[in-house]
Parts: structure tokens; C-alpha cells; sequence
């Protein structure tokens, strides 16, 4: 299994829902949070429940520790270039409005020189520890597994 190609494509499938949310979104940033159904917004619907349920489709078809690691990785990465890549892509906003003032909606910021919000280290760090464990400790992993799983 091709484990850089699903990383790839899963990036990609993130950074092209940059294009349909500034497209839904246009001058309204933040909608996706704003609108609720049943006391969720959007962004729980879309970010935690569906796109996470969707990925758990491979892992039914081939359930392996480097795959999980791979798909979470990506996962992780995915949501913060999409939110990222979104302000490139709508033309309400632009990279100019990309700050704590203007993206009201992104709700803790922290300033390392620049201003990014504070999820965006929160999941890279993610990513990079779901690398560790499940992509580049994979075998062993396994072996833990085999040992006490039977």
C-alpha cells in the first residue's frame, strides 16, 4: 500500500474543501460554526462526524496501525491547511484578513512574531505524534498488538 499517496490525496481532498466552504461561506466568514442543527454547527457535522467516519471506510477494508497513523496524520494536517488555504482562495478575505481582528470565528490566537490560532500548533503537534506512534513506531505497534490481542 502507497501510504505517501493517501497522505497526498487526503491533503488535497482538504484543501479542496477550501474551495466549496469560501464558495458556501463568500463575505460571512465563520458561518460553519455560526449555523447549528440540533445544537451542532456545521463544523462539527462536517470536521468531526463525517470526514472522520469517511475515513474509517479504509480501515475496514485493511485495518493496519500504519494506516491509521497515515490517516490521522493527514487528517490532522488536512484541517488546518484547509482553514489556512481557505483565506488564499475566498475572495472576501484574502491572506490580509488572516488575523485575530478580522477572523473573529477562530477563537484563540497566539503570536510567535505573526498571529496564527492556536489549533494550528495544537494539530500539528497532533499529527506529528500520531506519525510517531503509528507510522514510524508501526511495527512495533503490531507487535504489541499480536502480543496481547488474540
Amino acid at each position: 500500500m502507497n501510504y505517501k499517496v493517501i497522505f497526498i490525496i487526503e491533503i488535497l481532498a482538504f484543501l479542496s474543501i477550501s474551495f466549496w466552504a469560501a464558495a458556501i461561506e463568500g463575505p460571512v466568514g465563520g458561518i460553519f460554526r455560526i449555523k447549528t442543527l440540533f445544537g451542532l454547527s456545521a463544523d462539527f457535522y462536517i470536521f468531526i462526524l463525517t470526514i472522520p467516519l469517511f475515513l474509517l471506510i479504509a480501515l475496514l477494508i485493511k485495518p493496519e496501525v500504519k494506516l491509521l497513523g497515515t490517516l490521522a496524520t493527514g487528517y490532522l494536517i488536512g484541517i488546518f491547511l484547509e482553514d489556512f488555504f481557505w483565506f488564499l482562495v475566498n475572495p472576501f478575505y484574502g491572506i490580509q484578513k488572516f488575523n485575530s481582528q478580522n477572523s473573529f470565528w477562530l477563537l484563540h490566537w497566539i503570536n510567535l512574531g505573526v498571529e496564527i490560532p492556536l489549533f494550528y500548533i495544537e494539530y500539528i503537534l497532533g499529527a506529528f505524534l500520531m506519525w510517531f506512534i503509528f507510522v514510524y513506531n508501526s511495527k512495533r505497534i503490531e507487535k504489541i498488538i499480536k502480543k496481547y490481542v488474540k
